[in-house]
């Protein structure tokens, strides 16, 4: 049998104290009690920031560190990337609306198994969030098809056109 993990470590770094008692108080919240679920939620900006929802929270590891003023975010097996995803955007928009947090995703098995591992990055704003997991079958159909795709967003395009006359 073999086990199947989801890897990721970032930080948010140099917190001021406003902002690592946001990140205290939401992570103290309990996701089972549905009134503070809906607190959660709210304070994620689900579903009017980001049409989403959480069936879990947080499914994923985090420490707060006083001395370091630094939020880690980290799995040590598995974990939900999107939940982080949706609190660095949370956070962003509330405390850093010009700033851009990226990490990245592994995808890991025990066992050579085939299609078991891979592996995607998150680029997060205060306003989005944007993975490449799709850009690769953008990327395949471009290529298959030799015709342009594009995927939209709310401010942003990404476009894979093959050039005229190649084909990769």
């Amino acid at each position: 049998m073999a086990d199947n993990f989801t890897l990721f470590s970032f930080a948010i770094e140099k917190l001021r104290r406003k902002e690592a008692d946001w990140l205290r108080n939401l992570m103290a919240l309990d996701f089972e009690d549905e009134r503070q679920r809906k607190q959660i939620e709210e304070m994620l900006g689900i579903p009017i920031a980001i049409p989403s929802s959480i069936e879990y929270w947080p499914d994923f590891r985090y420490s707060l560190s006083d001395v370091d003023k630094d939020f880690w975010v980290y799995t040590e097996d598995s974990g939900n990337a999107w939940n982080a995803a949706l609190l660095v955007r949370a956070f962003l928009a509330k405390f850093r609306p010009k700033d851009i947090k990226q990490f990245s995703v592994a995808y890991t098995c025990s066992k050579p198994r085939l299609d078991e591992f891979g592996g995607e990055s998150y680029v997060v704003t205060g306003r989005n969030i944007y993975c490449d997991a799709c850009v690769a079958g953008m990327v395949s159909k471009a290529i298959k098809t030799g015709r342009p795709q594009k995927m939209n967003f709310k401010e942003l395009d990404i476009i894979v056109r093959p050039k005229k006359g190649k084909r990769p």
